[in-house]
């Protein structure tokens, strides 16, 4: 569930991971998880569909958008302000930013945002998962985006094994030379916990993991 403890703020759980005492009650899994596909799809696909504007860099007005779900969905109209920010300080993944009022998605769009105000990676490897079919293309060819306007990388191997299995059983990982890549002034952002983007990547810069043992 997700709760409010009064001392040290959203948490989800039973009990607030500080303090370990039963904070206020605010929403079941089952409505965080509904309710969260309905914040990131506005913020990420379709805003017009709840007629909300964001601006050029993807925010969005917090009160707007629980006004405008609250409005269109029945079974939320008990969505406030504070539910949706308590999903975004409280999301594992790191894809909300919240700033004056405002919320936006700082990666995965399909709409035309500028990220540019995300802060630069500071690491030297990403990876990347990808097909066996697929393996020689990239290495040959570089990496662009495709189903979303940036690519998006991760930051560990772990990271990418399991974004990648979301596609394939066996993902085959590659690995990103960041720190060349930045130095030789390509554009890096980091905008998740463990997720960064670029608008693409060269081939020069990418190389397959190899296995353990061969």
């Amino acid at each position: 569930m997700l709760a409010i403890c009064e001392e040290h703020g959203y948490y989800r759980g039973k009990l607030c991971p500080i303090c370990e005492k039963e904070g206020k009650f605010l929403m079941s899994d089952r409505e965080v998880k509904k309710l969260s596909s309905i914040v990131i799809g506005i913020l990420r696909h379709f805003p017009q569909q709840f007629e909300i504007k964001l601006d050029k860099h993807g925010w969005g007005d917090i009160e707007a958008i629980a006004d405008a779900i609250r409005n269109r969905i029945d079974r939320f109209y008990w969505v406030r302000k504070k539910h949706i920010e308590a999903i975004a300080l409280t999301d594992e993944k790191g894809r909300y930013q919240i700033k004056n009022g405002k919320i936006r998605a700082t990666y995965a769009h399909t709409i035309e945002v500028d990220l540019s105000d995300l802060p630069k990676a500071e690491i030297d490897e990403l990876y990347y998962p990808v097909t066996e079919e697929e393996v020689d293309i990239v290495l040959e060819q570089g990496l662009f985006p495709t189903d979303r306007n940036k690519v998006h990388l991760s930051g560990s191997i772990e990271k990418a094994m399991e974004a990648g299995r979301i596609r394939t059983e066996n993902p085959v990982l590659l690995k990103i030379d960041a720190k060349r890549a930045m130095e030789d002034g390509v554009d890096i952002r980091r905008a998740g916990r463990d997720v960064y983007i670029a608008n693409e990547i060269g081939a020069k810069y990418i190389s397959r993991v190899e296995e353990k043992g061969n």
